[in-house]
């Protein structure tokens, strides 16, 4: 079986009031990185960690239910790299 990652990015919610900005932010932080030249949150996981893909995407859903933070999730090859920030 072919090995995969997910990268992931989420744009803040900018309708937020300061804070509920701010709650949103340190729900975010703890599981991504900030690329401020595209001002989004990245992350590249890998999918033979499921665990902690499924704690990571689980963060961030809530955020995007409780915050309107938008998440978009992409899969790749394992191979293929773009510049992403992995996984610790």
């Amino acid at each position: 079986m072919d090995t995969f990652d997910v990268i992931v990015t989420a744009r803040s919610n900018g309708e937020l009031n300061s804070e509920q900005f701010d709650r949103q932010v340190a729900m975010v932080r703890p599981v991504m990185a900030w690329d401020p030249d595209t001002t989004l949150w990245r992350i590249r996981l890998s999918g033979s960690h499921a665990e902690t893909l499924s704690n990571v995407l689980n963060t961030l859903f809530e955020a995007a239910r409780v915050y309107g933070t938008a998440i978009t999730v992409r899969l790749v090859t394992a191979e293929s790299a773009d510049g992403v920030v992995a996984s610790g």
